[in-house]
């Protein structure tokens, strides 16, 4: 049985993933910054930062979902570990997008790391790490 907290996480999990891939695109922004803290962190598969701070991290993904036509996306049930206060959230991703005329397949894990705050759970750092190459 899933604990109150695992519940509230994967329905802020929820609710972020379907701001960006539902849109639209003007209400993302009060979407996301009720999702991330304002110190949140994103980096990317190398671990280098994406994005530093919570505004540069939403503009990440406004970005993103303004250049990119989204064909399709697929994501896995998150695996939640809790620890009081804290939370680790992973689960894998499919997605096939556009931009620039070129067509990507990119598939891949994302990792979140949460905080409960008086206010309720948010996300404090995100990395998206690709899947490893099949040869």
């Amino acid at each position: 049985m899933k604990s109150v907290d695992e519940q509230l996480i994967r329905e802020l999990i929820d609710r972020m993933n379907r701001a960006w891939m539902e849109g639209p695109v003007e209400e993302m922004w009060g979407a996301l910054e009720a999702c991330f803290h304002p110190a949140m962190v994103i980096r990317g598969g190398d671990l280098q930062p994406h994005g530093a701070g919570r505004d540069a991290c939403i503009q990440s993904y406004i970005d993103f979902v303004g250049s990119a036509e989204i064909h399709q996306v697929q994501l896995e049930e998150p695996s939640i570990d809790l620890a009081d206060g804290t939370a680790v959230a992973v689960y894998g991703w499919e997605m096939t997008y556009e931009t620039e005329g070129q067509t990507y397949q990119e598939a891949g894990s994302d990792i979140l790391m949460l905080a409960k705050f008086d206010a309720g759970w948010l996300i404090t750092w995100r990395a998206m790490l690709p899947a490893a190459e099949m040869e």
